[in-house]
């Protein structure tokens, strides 16, 4: 007996088209979690240079400050030197004709700044970079002799005098300007650091 059987055929419906709504969604959060961390890293590094340029000044301050006290005790304690090494280098180091600029570091060449002495002793100082010490430099401003009198004193061409006790206040001598830097700003590996600059004039 043979038996008939029917071919039957089913018909297979197309698949539907996937959405990529969440695709989107999920690459649109990425991007803004992406955005987020940059803003976070940049802040963070922001933050870590404005404390690193706040410690650097911080001790740059202090180096000039050392460099400015044991640059008064050399000057005072031998002034015919420094005025031997001003007449040497008179283009530099004399500004009696009141030409040299406010601020000499980089006008003045390197070989007139003189580093100090790194050590413990009271004329010395132990920098943080001892490659790289702090300098000074003196020079001269001239006359700075002034004549008259006042708050009470009577003046007189070289001195002013009176007082209680006949005390008297002499308003003649020669002034010098003693400027300290921190370091060296010439320097290649001092490009980013902070350049602190201290002054102080002395009559005598």
């Amino acid at each position: 007996m043979k038996r008939n059987r029917k071919k039957q055929t089913v018909a297979m419906g197309c698949p539907a088209r996937q959405r990529g709504m969440a695709l989107f969604v999920s690459l649109i959060l990425l991007v803004v979690v992406t955005l987020v961390g940059l803003a976070g890293m940049r802040g963070t590094i922001l933050q870590e240079r404005m404390a690193g340029g706040a410690y650097d000044r911080e001790t740059g301050f202090q180096a000039a400050e050392a460099a400015l006290m044991l640059a008064a005790q050399d000057f005072t304690s031998n002034p015919s030197t420094w005025d031997n090494e001003i007449a040497a280098n008179a283009s530099d180091l004399d500004c009696s004709n009141k030409s040299c600029a406010s601020n000499p570091s980089g006008q003045i060449a390197n070989a007139r700044w003189k580093s100090v002495t790194s050590g413990t002793s009271a004329s010395e100082f132990t920098a943080i970079d001892s490659s790289n010490p702090p300098q000074y430099v003196v020079q001269l401003l001239g006359d700075c002799s002034s004549t008259g009198a006042g708050g009470g004193f009577t003046g007189t061409t070289d001195q002013n005098e009176g007082g209680p006790g006949g005390s008297q206040l002499n308003n003649q001598g020669t002034c010098y300007r003693i400027t300290a830097r921190a370091l060296d700003p010439t320097a290649s590996v001092n490009a980013d650091r902070a350049q602190v600059l201290l002054q102080a004039t002395y009559r005598m």
